[in-house]
């Protein structure tokens, strides 16, 4: 069994130990070490990450009382000099004690129990049994939560048997039988926990809840504690400064300028697309003007297919014709008909495509292929003509 370190002094980052056992795998090796520091992934949190004489631990996980540290490569020597790094490891301390006043917190005004816990590197989230968690309902949590942390409350860790455990207020039940670790935040929350924490809540720094959403009947709350609150904001701040600077404009005037600048984005689309179907609607006279006999036939280097499936709709309103579309853009080609000729678009379309390395099919009034190549979508396109004007003799 290996010695856990990391429960005596979350905050010790540097010592010596020797290789117990080394477990080669597929491409890493396992280590065992007499004693480590190194925090496996358990409980919501992730594990520590650091060095074994100079050599990257990418790894640290827990099974049957043996801890194992996924290296590279095997150190040269048995006794061994590691390093942890406390960056990370200070920020899930943050993070997970945040994690039990904001629990806490939750259980005492609104009797949210906290069912599960997800600590990531670009978030951390609770799910509380609560079906809905209103923004007044954040606020009132947020303000109690950081009164804990202004507070600088000790943050106790001791260990406890099963019928020592029942004599405590505990928030949530232990789910072993013996050796069970309790983190006590006093007046505030005894909790079963196996993570690691900072020792005081002023150590936190503070908590800010980021967003809540409906989960399974809960509701999952995104947080961030200390550090990475800290950077959370500096990137917010960062994208209000950019907006405050676009829009000339502070943060009283900000807002209002802009749904200002949504509305009148908004009437430019209504605009846009009312010009767009006059422009459709010309091209379709155009192209009927110019079309043969009931086949009509339109090439563009610069509309999408779906542009061209609206002039197809125009073209339909002004009489019976076979369209053809081409979208040198896309490399795409429309073929649709509302005629009274034996056609049926996909059928045919399938058919010829065959020889010019396409994909596409539809139905018998319309179908679409999309080609690798623009030559051999003009090839497949005017051998579409052809039939098609060869069907209306």
């Amino acid at each position: 069994m290996t010695e856990k370190g990391y429960y005596e002094n979350p905050y010790l980052t540097h010592w010596t130990t020797e290789i117990k056992a080394v477990i080669p795998q597929k491409d890493q090796f396992l280590l065992v070490l007499d004693r480590t520091y190194f925090y496996p992934e358990g409980g919501g949190q992730p594990s520590d990450r650091g060095t074994i004489d100079g050599i990257e631990v990418i790894d640290v996980f827990e099974k049957d009382d043996m801890i194992f540290h996924a290296v590279p490569k095997v150190p040269d020597n048995s006794k061994v000099d590691c390093q942890i790094d406390f960056k990370r490891r200070f920020e899930h301390m943050q993070q997970h004690t945040g994690e039990h006043i904001l629990a806490a917190t939750f259980y005492r005004l609104y009797g949210g129990v906290s069912n599960a816990f997800h600590m990531g590197e670009d978030y951390v989230s609770i799910d509380i049994s609560l079906p809905e968690v209103t923004p007044a309902m954040v606020k009132e949590v947020e303000d109690a939560v950081n009164e804990v942390i202004y507070k600088n409350i000790p943050v106790k860790t001791y260990m406890k048997d099963l019928e020592g455990a029942k004599l405590l207020p505990l928030r949530k039940q232990p789910k072993v039988d013996e050796d069970i670790r309790i983190v006590e935040i006093e007046g505030v929350d005894f909790c079963p926990c196996c993570g690691t924490h900072v020792t005081s809540t002023g150590e936190v720094g503070l908590l800010k809840i980021l967003k809540t959403e409906k989960s399974k009947g809960m509701t999952r709350i995104y947080f961030q504690c200390g550090r990475k609150a800290l950077e959370d904001y500096r990137k917010k701040h960062e994208i209000i400064s950019f907006l405050y600077e676009k829009f000339s404009a502070n943060d009283i005037t900000l807002l209002g300028k802009i749904e200002k600048y949504m509305e009148d984005v908004k009437k430019t689309e209504v605009q846009v697309k009312e010009l767009h179907q006059e422009l459709s609607f010309c091209e379709a006279q155009k192209l009927v003007k110019d079309a043969k006999k009931s086949v009509v036939y339109g090439s563009y280097s610069n509309k999408t297919l779906n542009e061209i499936i609206f002039i197809a709709k125009q073209v339909a309103q002004m009489g019976g014709y076979v369209f053809i579309g081409v979208s040198l853009k896309e490399k795409k080609l429309l073929l649709s008909h509302n005629t009274d000729l034996v056609l049926h678009c996909g059928k045919l379309l399938k058919d010829v495509m065959k020889d010019f390395n396409a994909r596409g099919g539809g139905s018998a009034t319309q179908a679409q292929a999309s080609f690798e190549s623009e030559e051999e979508l003009k090839k497949c396109a005017e051998t579409l003509r052809q039939i098609c004007q060869g069907l209306d003799d």
